[in-house]
Formats: C-alpha cells, structure tokens, sequence
C-alpha cells in the first residue's frame, strides 16, 4: 500500500489505536504563544521559529514538528490520553485547552522512537485559565515550575478536563485565528511559514511524508 492509494487520517494506517491504560493520566504541554494573536495561540509569526503544535488544523501533536518527542513517546508508552495546553499570556501561565488522544503513529525522524499523536475530541477556550486559578479550583498543584510539560494523575486530568468542558467551545476561533496569521506570514514574507519555505496550510495531504507504515 501507498500512501496515494489512500488517506493517511485516522483510523486509517499507520494509525493504531492508543487504548488508554487503566489508571489515564496524562500531561500539560507547554507551547510558545504569537504575541500578534487575538486568542493564546501557537506562536505563528515568530520570526525563524514558527509553531506547528498544538495543530488544530489536523487535530494532531508532533506531526509536523520534532519537539516535544518525550512527552509523545510517554504518551504512548503510559498509553496516557489526556493532553492539556498551557502558555504564557499577558504575563501569566494560563490553561488554554485540551486534546483527548485516540490514535498515535510512527513518524519519520532520525530520533528512535518517535511519533505523533491524534485525538478523537479536541477543546480550547476563548478565556484561558490562570494555572493559579486551576489550582484553586480543581484543588491541584500545577502551578509550580516545569519547562516543556508536566505529568499529571488521572483525578487531576478528570478535574481539569471538567474546568475546560464547563466554559465555551473556542476551537473554530483559534483555527480562524491560525489562518488569519498565515495570510499575514504570506502577504508580508511570501510564506504562511519562513523557516519551512512552505506556502500552504497544514493538511493531510502535507502528512503524507511525515507518516510512517509499520
């Protein structure tokens, strides 16, 4: 089989499936945020170091991006499906969302292991919350220092995901957002993405040679 002969989305291969473990934890992410953005999203427009996680364009983590390999491997190693994200945003560490991951895939890297990951239900907010107040209100402790992500326990992921479910579904706006910033990129540098060279919006058809069939 090639990937022409047919779509690489999930469920489709290389997809397997992830089968969350008995005890489902799961991780914050930590991304840089785009200081010209209306919404606490990926960092866009930053010159020579463009984002491309969290992608909502494809509902993916790590497919067109080699950061944050070792919370992907523990993601699927732990077989942990709660993903949150948090950035920093008008001076503060804040909550912005989360992925619930269903399907992980081999990715072509020089890096062994290496893989990216897919969810099945996907939430981001409008009005991120402060990591103080998350604390406060989940009774939790993920305001403290970490740098690229934080491992979190299967009651703090049901806490946190309630937090997120009880406040407005934002995700159409942040996608809007995205797309609003690349044609920035593009009207101003002839790119949505300089460091890439590339012209075009992240899709399934750009995955095709980032995937990798086992």
């Amino acid at each position: 089989m090639t990937f022409a002969d047919a779509s690489v989305m999930p469920p489709n291969p290389p997809w397997q499936e992830l089968n969350p473990s008995a005890d489902a934890g799961g991780y914050i992410s930590f991304y840089i945020s785009d200081d010209l953005s209306r919404l606490p999203m990926r960092a866009v427009t930053k010159p020579g170091d463009t984002k491309a996680d969290p992608n909502l364009e494809t509902f993916t983590y790590g497919l067109f991006s080699f950061c944050g390999g070792q919370l992907r491997s523990g993601v699927v190693t732990r077989r942990y499906p709660h993903l949150f994200f948090a950035t920093s945003w008008k001076r503060q560490r804040v909550l912005t969302g989360y992925y619930h991951i269903y399907w992980y895939a081999r990715v072509v890297s020089d890096k062994r292991p290496d893989f990216c990951l897919a969810a099945d239900n996907v939430r981001f907010v409008a009005e991120p919350v402060p990591l103080t107040e998350v604390d406060r209100i989940c009774g939790i402790n993920v305001d403290r220092p970490f740098r690229n992500m934080l491992l979190l326990s299967e009651a703090e992921c049901k806490r946190i995901a309630r937090l997120i479910n009880d406040r407005p579904d934002a995700t159409a706006a942040y996608k809007e957002e995205i797309d609003r910033l690349e044609r920035f990129n593009l009207k101003h540098g002839g790119y949505r993405y300089f460091r890439r060279k590339q012209k075009d919006k992240f899709s399934w058809d750009l995955a095709k040679s980032r995937l990798k069939a086992v």
